[in-house]
């Protein structure tokens, strides 16, 4: 870039910006932003670019005022602020000294204080158009003496703070992401080259990804490759998967960003800094502060203070109400950095409390999603109740991936009472969500955990739980596996309602076998055994299930009976997702009978009352039953809607289910 033509301006007009990057990836929506600031604006235009360090604010400003550049006659100045190196950050007398020297001034005679320079400078710039772009600030103290006085200047600031109180100075705000995947891929084949992109395909997306979005890493993986040109792309990118997964270093520097949140982070206060080390040890894709305050054993509004801190460094972003993220590389970063800073004792202390915090959370969930069931796990905390069931459903579902994540760490590290207790904890979950793979899982390794802490009964109601998923998938076999077992276990522990859950479940597996008369027998057994325990909605869980089977052999009089006094109990008892599925297998019959319209009826007012109940499992249950009985009815159009619908339900929830009568909920 070269300075502008001569307008008729002094002839000291500065230009001491570094040239623009040659290769860059636009950011049409941010240059927009800054075009709009600088055009709508009136008077000195203050634009604060901050962003997490390597994502490109530079870059982006550079850019920007390289093709302004005709707009600012009278010159561009420019300062690293030093704001990131390991040395202090630039004083802001001696950036004011070079500034006044670069418009004319003589060195003796700019004046010695901080105060006034900063004065002699607005004067120096009070006439003036011209732009200023202040890189990688450490502070608002840094930045306020070094702004101009000039009404048609604009003043660009990057920082990795957001610098907040610059609001007061008029500052706009722009906060620069991380590229998109196919802005990271673009740039990285620029810097790269087709040629050598296209020779790895799947490694050169495992860079890309590896280097979460940030233009300085792609820059740095670009330069290795092109320095090493025998070096194969897959071999980079294990060696960059190995750093992100690990948050390990290399012994060549370059390839650890480590260093780019050095300088930031050994400037954070003490408490803040132990903030960002918890977020290293803590599992999920986002935080919160009540976590992190039980964690750290601190009060919630000391953390808050924190995490502003970190936000204000960009070691944080806030993305909802109480809801903080990491940027991937700087989650590495911060494990890492916790690996090394915080004994191992004191990280599996932090761990065990998060994953303590969200047992917490989630049993308060599953209380509120499914009153009706007795539990072996018990709330040790009791931080607070979720007052309506719809309340638990919407937390879990915003924090699902939180939760997952938390699990599998307790399981790695083998903390078998937490395990277990997520497990139990999940059933209510589940039931109307059916996402199976996940859950299969889950309590595979709850079934190991209750195991190896010798809770007997545990282990068979976690090996019910497992049965029951896999008669879902049609893995029958293993459903009987693991209830036989659970069977033995209750009845090794003279457990009653054990062994009548484990009695029911087999007879799913035998009615998913086509075995319609053993899966009768099994539930008779149960359904005898929980009226001798004096349990009623266990008794009317297994009516309902003969209900379905018997009207699965054609002998709906007896079917009738049996769904009706399903639901009447179940009415009684206020279990109105259980109430519903009787009147839907009832439903069923009337339509096999000829009587649609009654069918129909039925089914629309259970629809009602599954969709008040947020239920997507047992929603798509009910809209696949009167879809089919529509369709057979002549009413194409509301049929195949219902249908359709139940079809995505199905899908999110991850159900590869087909529109088969389903024959049950839990153990």
């Amino acid at each position: 870039m070269t300075a502008p033509a001569d307008l008729g301006v002094p002839a000291n007009r500065p230009w001491q910006i570094p040239a623009a990057p040659a290769v860059f990836e636009a950011r049409e929506r941010f240059t927009a932003e800054l075009d709009r600031l600088w055009h709508d604006g009136t008077g000195r235009r203050l634009v604060v670019v901050s962003g997490v360090g390597g994502v490109g604010k530079t870059s982006l400003a550079l850019d920007w005022l390289d093709r302004r550049s005709d707009e600012f006659p009278h010159g561009i100045l420019y300062s690293d602020l030093g704001g990131a190196r390991e040395q202090p950050p630039e004083d802001p007398g001696e950036v004011l000294h070079g500034f006044l020297t670069a418009l004319g001034s003589s060195p003796a005679e700019i004046p010695s204080s901080l105060d006034q320079r900063a004065a002699a400078f607005r004067t120096a710039t009070a006439s003036r158009r011209m732009a200023m772009l202040l890189d990688d600030a450490a502070s608002v103290a840094q930045v306020r003496p070094l702004l101009p006085a000039g009404q048609e200047t604009v003043v660009v600031v990057t920082s990795r703070w957001r610098l907040t109180d610059l609001g007061i100075d008029g500052a706009q705000f722009v906060d620069l992401p991380p590229l998109t995947d196919s802005q990271a891929r673009a740039l990285f084949e620029r810097y790269t080259g087709t040629e050598r992109l296209r020779s790895d395909p799947p490694a050169a997306t495992e860079i890309v990804s590896s280097c979460g979005g940030l233009p300085l890493a792609l820059s740095v993986a670009a330069a290795r490759l092109r320095t090493r040109p025998r070096r194969t792309l897959a071999r980079e990118a294990a060696a960059y998967g190995r750093w992100t997964s690990t948050g390990g270093s290399s012994t060549d520097k370059a390839l650890s960003l480590n260093a780019i949140f050095e300088v930031v982070y050994e400037g954070l206060p003490q408490s803040a800094a132990r903030v960002y080390l918890a977020c290293g040890v803590h599992p999920g894709p986002f935080v919160s502060t009540e976590p992190l305050a039980a964690a750290l054993g601190r009060p919630v509004g000391s953390v808050e203070d924190d995490v502003d801190e970190l936000i204000e460094a960009n070691l944080l972003t806030e993305t909802g109400e109480d809801r903080f993220v990491q940027h991937m590389v700087l989650h590495s970063d911060a494990r890492a950095r916790a690996r090394t800073a915080l004994p191992g004792d004191e990280q599996e202390r932090l761990g065990r409390s998060f994953a303590g915090w969200y047992l917490d959370r989630v049993l308060a969930a599953d209380e509120a999603i499914h009153p009706h069931r007795t539990r072996y796990a018990t709330r040790a905390r009791r931080s607070k109740d979720f007052v309506e069931r719809a309340d638990g459903l919407a937390w879990w579902r915003e924090h699902l991936s939180v939760i997952r994540a938390v699990f599998s760490e307790a399981a790695e590290h083998d903390w078998d009472d937490i395990v277990w207790q997520f497990c139990e904890a999940s059933w209510g979950y589940f039931l109307h969500h059916r996402d199976y793979r996940p859950w299969i899982a889950m309590n595979e390794r709850g079934v190991l955990a209750a195991t190896r802490a010798d809770l007997p009964l545990v282990q068979a109601r976690l090996r019910s739980q497992l049965g029951y998923a896999y008669a879902k998938v049609g893995r029958y076999d293993k459903a009987t596996e693991q209830n036989l077992i659970a069977l033995r276990l209750g009845q090794q522990e003279n457990d009653g309602p054990t062994q009548a859950t484990a009695l029911s479940q087999l007879g799913r597996s035998a009615r998913g076998r086509g075995d319609l008369d053993g899966a009768l027998d099994f539930y008779r057994q149960a359904a005898d055994l929980q009226e001798r325990l004096g349990i009623p909605r266990g008794v009317a869980l297994c009516r309902r299930r003969q209900g379905e089977v018997l009207s699965e052999l054609g002998r709906y009089s007896e079917a009738m009976i049996e769904l009706t006094a399903a639901a009447t109990v179940m009415a009684g008892i206020g279990d109105a997702a259980q109430h519903a599925r009787s009147a839907m297998a009832l439903a069923r019959i009337q339509a096999a009978e000829g009587r649609a319209e009654d069918a129909i009826g039925r089914l629309t007012e259970s629809l009602r009352t599954v969709r008040a109940l947020d239920s997507p499992y047992y929603t798509a249950e009910i809209l696949t039953a009167l879809g089919n009985i529509e369709l057979q009815s002549g009413r194409e159009q509301e049929g195949a809607g219902h249908l359709a619908e139940a079809q995505a339900l199905y899908a999110d929830g991850g159900d590869a289910h087909t529109g088969a009568p389903g024959d049950g909920t839990q153990p």
